[in-house]
């Protein structure tokens, strides 16, 4: 059986707690201010972060071999981040959130296509059992049971489409990152990452006019707030990977995040909350657990 220790736990319950809140933060920002302005600064947050976390540990080394597989992990990196940013603003979190579920699945498909790096039958399991939750998350209410019904309430939702992109981006990302690592120590492949993102989306703001990066009144909070908790959240997140297992700090901080997904829904943006979805996130959190852990 799996252990983990109290401030592993805790550490990790923390991470998840802070990412749901940068979740919040970034869906609460007014429609007038841009998905990139909100990644700017979420993203911003980070890079003080990484690099005292670098210049601590001492994780500095790095080859040239990284150039390659480092710049399309980067760019899959930016556009997963905007496409989120754009589905959550579009529908409700308890509805979205849930289907980064299916990150860990597919990551399994591209790991075996990249890395030979096949299931195993617990993971099978898992992999059945988010099928099923979703399922059960997406019957519009009321109705009576059936996959046409989840279908369409799926393909109603103007929040699906990008975050079916971040997905497939997000779900491809392990695998870079493990070639990427392989050149780069993780605290200067973690620091890369970000500060690459952060750049293309300075030039993308220098091209625009740096205008576009000004920040209004009503939404200074939530941008404020989202670059705060994103920046915390990391920042905790690599305490408890130095003290625990990276997958299970994954599990914990999935977890909440689906919890706090009708948590937060319910509560900030009047979601609807159903004994349908408490029942479909149930099940989707016990498959992660298999998929992550198998």
């Amino acid at each position: 059986m799996l252990a983990i220790s109290l401030p592993a736990l805790a550490l990790g319950l923390a991470c998840g707690i802070l990412y749901s809140a940068g979740d919040y933060f970034r869906k609460a920002a007014p429609a007038t201010c841009p998905s990139e302005t909100i990644l700017f600064y979420y993203i911003g947050g980070q890079l003080p972060v990484l690099a005292t976390w670098v210049l601590w540990t001492g994780e500095t080394s790095i080859s040239l071999g990284y150039l390659g597989p480092g710049l399309i992990d980067a760019a899959f990196g930016l556009g997963a981040n905007l496409l989120f940013i754009v589905s959550i603003r579009r529908s409700p979190l308890s509805l979205m959130i849930p289907l980064l579920a299916l990150v860990p699945v597919a990551a399994l498909l591209v790991g075996g296509l990249m890395l030979g790096e096949w299931p195993t039958p617990r993971q099978d399991l898992g992999v059945v059992m988010i099928a099923a939750g979703l399922f059960i998350l997406f019957q519009p209410p009321g109705a009576q049971l059936g996959l046409k019904a989840a279908w369409r309430t799926l393909k109603a939702e103007r929040g699906t489409a990008p975050m079916l992109g971040v997905i497939l981006l997000w779900a491809t990302t392990p695998s870079l990152d493990k070639l990427c690592l392989a050149y780069a120590s993780p605290g200067m492949h973690g620091l890369l990452q970000v500060a690459l993102i952060w750049t293309a989306l300075l030039l993308g703001a220098l091209a625009r006019g740096l205008g576009t990066l000004r920040i209004s009144g009503d939404a200074a909070r939530p941008v404020g707030g989202a670059a705060v908790t994103g920046a915390l959240a990391y920042l905790l997140q690599l305490f408890a990977y130095s003290i625990a297992m990276v997958a299970l700090i994954e599990v914990i901080k999935r977890t909440v995040a689906l919890l706090l997904s009708l948590v937060l829904g319910r509560a900030a943006f009047s979601e609807p909350l159903t004994g349908m979805k408490v029942a479909g996130i149930a099940i989707i959190a016990a498959g992660l657990v298999l998929v992550m852990l198998g």
